[in-house]
């Protein structure tokens, strides 16, 4: 089809128009980006911005667990564990994980705010528990500690990264406490510690246990607590029921029994684990949750998991999407 001067032209003029509106659309979205950025760094308006920005979907991971009274982040760092318990009120982390060169631990709490631990729970020494402790120390403000009473070890005894610890706790000036097995309130929140009560042979088996409760909704924190402390609270008749589980021991074989998941009934359980470790967790463990009918997560395949509650329901939020 042949088309004249003045038709040519036209469409040339029709086409330049439409790029010029094209490119105008795109400055206009790069600048509000751009501007909604500041707006969440540096602004006093900071909530305001980090809420449109989450809208727009380019915002950090953890930032929509922010319109819950209550939010768990289990972090994914890899080999270890490190969990996040926020309220308005207190800030409390359980472990670290292994120290690592770009500091996952730290670097979480920094992009989700986080600038004081009112508590942090070192459940036992081992390196993927509180052997990235002192990176986090450096950034955030910690008020207090809980160890396990049953984990002190002469110093000849601890391992590096126990040194490492302690030399950061007393650089620090940082309260250390002993926690005994009761109820502990922080705000709304209560803790339970329930385990260790006497020393078990095994760093793992003396891991601080807790029970937290909030309103109508409870989590149980297992740090690496194996089968004997399992055993152990089911013979004293402990109150282990829960809704969130976190697995002990990364779901290791020794770990997680049929009576201790029965008389914990947990509605959804959580495994911190790393992808490079191809026998956790156990499959007979992953099996048994899966026949048992609750919601697994784990951090190995769902990267950093937030169970956020207003007491009532429970929403998860997973860092990779399927």
């Amino acid at each position: 089809m042949r088309r004249n001067k003045a038709s040519t032209k036209g469409i040339l003029k029709y086409r330049e128009k439409k790029l010029s509106k094209s490119l105008t659309i795109s400055l206009i979205i790069f600048l509000s980006a751009v501007l909604l950025f500041f707006l969440s760094v540096f602004c006093p308006i900071k909530e305001i911005g980090k809420k449109l920005l989450y809208t727009i979907g380019i915002s950090e991971f953890s930032y929509p667990a922010k319109d819950y009274p209550l939010s768990v982040h289990f972090i994914d760092v890899g080999s270890g564990d490190c969990i996040l318990i926020h309220t308005d009120e207190v800030n409390i982390l359980v472990d670290t994980g292994e120290y690592s060169l770009d500091g996952k631990a730290a670097e979480y709490l920094k992009r989700a705010d986080i600038e004081q631990i009112d508590l942090f729970v070192a459940t036992h020494p081992d390196s993927d528990h509180l052997g990235d402790f002192a990176s986090v120390a450096e950034f955030v403000d910690v008020k207090e500690i809980w160890y396990s009473r049953f984990c002190i070890k002469e110093n000849s005894e601890q391992s590096e990264d126990e040194k490492i610890f302690f030399r950061t706790v007393n650089e620090k000036n940082i309260k250390l406490t002993y926690p005994e097995t009761r109820k502990y309130l922080f705000g709304d929140l209560a803790l339970e510690v329930i385990a260790p009560t006497e020393d078990l042979d095994s760093d793992n088996d003396n891991s601080i246990v807790f029970r937290m409760t909030y309103r109508d909704r409870s989590f149980l924190f297992t740090g690496d607590a194996g089968k004997k402390t399992e055993q152990q609270l089911l013979e004293e008749g402990i109150d282990i029921s829960c809704d969130v589980l976190k697995i002990g021991h990364h779901g290791s074989k020794g770990s997680t029994t049929e009576d201790f998941l029965q008389a914990a009934s947990p509605a959804c359980a959580v495994i911190s684990a790393g992808d490079d470790n191809i026998y956790l967790p156990n499959r007979e463990v992953a099996d048994r949750l899966q026949d048992f009918g609750c919601e697994i997560y784990r951090t190995d395949t769902d990267g950093s998991i937030i169970i956020a509650t207003d007491g009532k329901e429970l929403t998860v939020f997973t860092e990779k999407t399927e």
